[in-house]
């Protein structure tokens, strides 16, 4: 029987105003979140739950988002730390569609992505204070 190995992997961070960030609850001003992925190394596959962003989408789109991310916390970074490329993650299972947990998704093309159905339908048509959080389904 094979162990299923769980690895978090760093994807840099992002800054939004901490009213956002606290559903208008919070005090404002700039807070930095970290991105994160989960690696699921499963004797059935390997999974990775969630992609993080993309720094040029970011940087074109978004740029008051003041992305940090080095190479090293790209995905394809993060999975070279456990000694795996892209094309070895079999299945992408992405909780939802915006650009702070799919813009990595452009690495694992060789992969089956998941998400739920909802989320489809609502990506297709966000209302109108989620479009930058939709703006990266490439």
């Amino acid at each position: 029987m094979s162990d299923t190995k769980v690895y978090i992997l760093d994807g840099g961070s992002l800054i939004i105003d901490g009213l956002h960030a606290f559903w208008n609850r919070g005090p404002s001003g700039e807070f930095r979140f970290p991105t994160y992925s989960v690696l699921i190394d499963h004797p059935d596959g390997k999974y990775l739950f969630d992609t993080g962003y993309d720094y040029d989408h970011v940087m074109k789109v978004l740029p008051f988002e003041k992305p940090l991310q080095t190479e090293d916390q790209t995905v394809p970074g993060q999975l070279a730390k456990v000694g795996l490329k892209p094309s070895d993650i079999n299945y992408v299972i992405n909780s939802h569609y915006h650009f702070d947990h799919c813009g990595g998704n452009k690495h694992l093309t060789t992969a089956c992505t998941i998400c739920h159905e909802e989320e489809l339908a609502v990506c297709a048509c966000p209302q109108p204070f989620e479009m930058l959080g939709y703006s990266d389904l490439t």
